[in-house]
């Protein structure tokens, strides 16, 4: 007994996990801690997509709660989808843990250089996501142990917080490479810090944060813009498709996804006429939000007098965007409308396949959508998401440049943008022309265009400070109803109607659970305690 009792049968590696040791003192493991982060930062294939909670659509079921953060409802115990600051605390912790903790001394070059390189450049965007949503946060770079006395933190300031992920992205820059190739493939890059740092300075220098127009602001995301178009990036002359293709030479960070590893978007916001979810109901309002071949905006009362197709003669973007009744789509057509009885309907209605699923706008989102896929809920979709691409960087530099008062060159920028947008029809979209104001709205309004339902519009307009007028009021779908002489009759009918408090939604409250740990956390203006 003595014998046994002398012997720490405990004191053994355990063979079915590592320790956090083992992890930073191999280099093959280290580069798995590191690698992991290109799963964590959430995207638009997400149940708590960001189309959901802008004038862009709505969702069909309330995932995450977004009918309640539509209706203005939001309070610092209820977030929703919108509430990040947990997760991405947890993700800088992480980042934190490498700096101080893994031996890169077992790590060979180029290596070591590319992980140290990714690392910054993620807790650099966890800091940029977190900024977006509720300004100045808590900049924490360093571990902590549960008996440290300065656990508690206090907010640092926006500004503090801009300068921080400016210089981490422009480090991070200075470690990648240019491009990856063959197994490295997928991984950040020299433009995607680069692009990062630009998107973080131009809304650094919107009207949101920069309220006495600073200037060099907006000369810091031009530059920035300028750099990454001097990288090698094109746009890519097919529109549609870039979304689906990994490899299109417009793509600067993406997420990648595979066949056996893939996501369900395709399957969550088909129609439910093939068994999907219908889950992004396009609004009206975005639908026609899509110029008319001419440049001019749709007229909404022609609806009324329409017998078929009243979205004919669309910018091109809107038939790669949105799927309406009557269109082709996958291996059949979308038959959205109701018989004149009101009881019956094609097989995308509510009278259709299935009831519960049809889409409360009639409508239904076409971009990114993968329409090779036919196994229903077998296929997974293996498109990768994009964070950033050249049009993003254009438009970017567009903004800026005009409000450094280039205006030439502003519209240089925007009008590359919808050339490629024709499709090759030199006949249709014409340039921009327009200066003063009325070239900011314009600027303003490709972008919405050019990047629907990418998650730029939640904050575009918020940074815009245009929220209280887009995100305010009743908002519509349309009802198709089809005649017994095979004509049919288009009516736009409300939806919902959605709330905007300003200022106090243009930033988000910090979640009460959080400043129940950390008294020294002060809330966003115009939330309760």
């Amino acid at each position: 007994m003595g014998g046994l009792a002398s012997c720490d049968v405990l004191d053994v590696e355990p063979l079915d996990s590592c320790t956090e040791s083992t992890v930073f003192e191999n280099s093959g493991m280290i580069e798995a801690y590191v690698t992991k982060n290109y799963t964590l930062p959430r995207n638009g294939w997400g149940q708590a997509a960001l189309r959901f909670v802008c004038d862009e659509s709505m969702n069909n079921f309330s995932w995450w709660s977004s009918w309640n953060i539509n209706k203005g409802e939001m309070t610092p115990d209820q977030l929703g989808g919108l509430n990040i600051w947990n997760d991405y605390y947890s993700y800088i912790k992480n980042c934190n843990k490498f700096f101080e903790t893994a031996n890169m001394d077992v790590v060979d070059e180029p290596l070591r250089t590319l992980l140290i390189g990714e690392m910054t450049f993620f807790r650099a965007y966890y800091y940029m996501e977190l900024v977006n949503r509720f300004g100045g946060v808590p900049l924490v770079t360093k571990t902590f142990e549960l008996d440290d006395t300065d656990m508690m933190l206090p907010r640092n300031s926006y500004e503090e917080c801009v300068d921080f992920i400016l210089k981490e992205f422009q480090k991070a820059a200075d470690m990648l490479p240019e491009r990856h190739y063959n197994a490295d493939f997928g991984r950040v890059t020299k433009g995607a810090a680069l692009a990062m740092k630009c998107r973080m300075e131009l809304y650094a220098a919107s009207p949101l944060w920069n309220t006495s127009d600073d200037k060099t602001k907006w000369e810091a995301a031009a530059a920035t813009a300028e750099q990454v178009m001097a990288l090698g990036y094109y746009l890519d002359p097919d529109y549609k498709g870039l979304f689906l293709n990994p490899k299109s030479p417009e793509i600067i960070y993406e997420r990648l996804y595979t066949n056996e590893f893939g996501h369900w978007f395709d399957w969550e916001n088909t129609p439910n006429g093939w068994s999907g979810y219908s889950a992004t109901c396009v609004l009206q309002e975005m639908v026609d939000s899509y110029e008319m071949e001419d440049g001019t905006m749709p007229d909404p009362s022609k609806y009324a007098t329409a017998t078929s197709d009243p979205w004919l003669g669309r910018d091109p973007r809107f038939y790669a965007s949105v799927v309406c009744d009557g269109q082709a789509f996958r291996n059949g057509t979308v038959d959205a409308w109701i018989n004149e009885d009101g009881q019956t309907g094609g097989s995308d209605s509510e009278y259709g396949t299935d009831s519960w699923n049809y889409s409360k706008t009639h409508y239904f989102i076409r971009k990114f959508m993968n329409e090779s896929l036919l196994n229903i809920w077998s296929d997974k979709g293996s498109q990768p998401w994009i964070y950033c691409r050249l049009a993003e960087i254009y438009l970017n530099y567009a903004e800026a440049k005009f409000h450094c008062g280039d205006e030439e060159t502003a519209r240089k920028y925007v009008n590359l943008v919808r050339e490629r947008a024709r499709n090759g029809n030199p006949d249709i979209l014409p340039d921009v022309t327009e200066s003063g104001e009325a070239l900011l709205k314009r600027i303003q309004h490709e972008r919405k265009i050019e990047l629907a339902f990418e998650e730029h519009r939640f904050f575009d307009v918020r940074r815009w400070k245009i929220a209280e007028e887009t995100e305010n009021g009743k908002v519509h779908g349309i009802q198709i109803i089809r005649k017994q002489d095979g004509t049919k009759r288009y009516e736009l009918y409300e939806v919902q109607e959605r709330k905007f408090v300003a200022p106090n939604h243009y930033l988000l409250p910090i979640p009460s659970g959080e400043r129940r740990k950390n008294d020294l956390l002060e809330q966003n203006p115009g939330y309760s305690k």
